[in-house]
């Protein structure tokens, strides 16, 4: 009788991981499957130290900006992205086998960071302080921005 108890709340213990699990992850599938011109601005996230449900933080503070690459092709998922004006950190996750980064520019050549070339699901990220204007953000391999991996950073 005890085992079958302790058995009972086992699975429903695990299945309540499972659900939990699966709450708040969002799903990137159906954006990415839109051209880059039509998809949603990619959003930031105030870095407080610690991490939250769908968000990104980094210790030393700042905005997070997460701009993946798309799950195919020579494209980021997003092609806009707003920050506010301060110490901004661009993430990509790239989820292909082909090598990508993410890199920043500013017209005027102030600004100009690569990120790491990152395969199979690595993550390239740059962190620049920025004031408010407009950024290009692009991968730097030879070739991917002239393919349209790039979009428009604007900061507040």
């Amino acid at each position: 009788m005890t085992t079958t108890r302790l058995t009972i709340g086992l699975a429903a213990a695990v299945l309540a991981v499972g659900v939990a699990a699966g709450c708040g992850g969002g799903s990137s599938s159906s954006s990415s499957s839109a051209p880059p011109s039509t998809q949603e601005p990619a959003t930031s996230t105030p870095a407080t130290g610690g991490s939250s449900m769908g968000g990104s933080s980094t210790a030393g503070g700042g905005t997070v900006v997460e701009i993946d690459i798309a799950q195919s092709g020579f494209a980021f998922a997003k092609s806009k992205a707003t920050a506010p004006a301060g110490k901004v950190t661009l993430k990509a996750m790239n989820p292909q086998s082909t090598p990508h980064n993410i890199s920043i520019e500013s017209d005027d050549g102030s600004v100009d960071q690569d990120g790491p070339n990152v395969s199979d699901g690595g993550v390239s990220q740059v962190t620049v302080t920025l004031q408010p204007g407009k950024y290009t953000y692009y991968c730097s391999v030879p070739g991917h921005e002239d393919a349209g991996m790039k979009g428009t950073l604007t900061v507040t």
